[in-house]
């Protein structure tokens, strides 16, 4: 079953931040508390960050059609950035 971003986003600002980061900790690597701090670190909102998630996922695009998009996202590359931090 695919996942619906556009809902996500769409309920993200009416959820709780404990509600929206076990639901995106759910969906990705990330826990909860990585999440919260991503947020409050880069300052992006909640909506915005799923919608960088959606364009990462999305398979018809390529990277450089993500990185357009993304860069367009408030606070997108510099989220980008600290999810990467993560890995490394």
């Amino acid at each position: 079953m695919p996942i619906d971003w556009d809902k996500i986003a769409e309920n993200a600002a009416n959820s709780t931040d404990e509600h929206f980061s076990n639901q995106i900790s759910g969906l990705t690597r990330l826990n909860d508390n990585e999440i919260q701090k991503l947020i409050f670190d880069t300052g992006i909102s909640k909506q915005d960050l799923v919608t960088i998630l959606k364009e990462v996922q999305d398979a018809t695009k390529s990277n450089e059609a993500k990185a357009r998009a993304i860069n367009n996202i408030d606070k997108g590359i510099q989220t980008l950035v600290a999810i990467a931090s993560k890995l490394i």
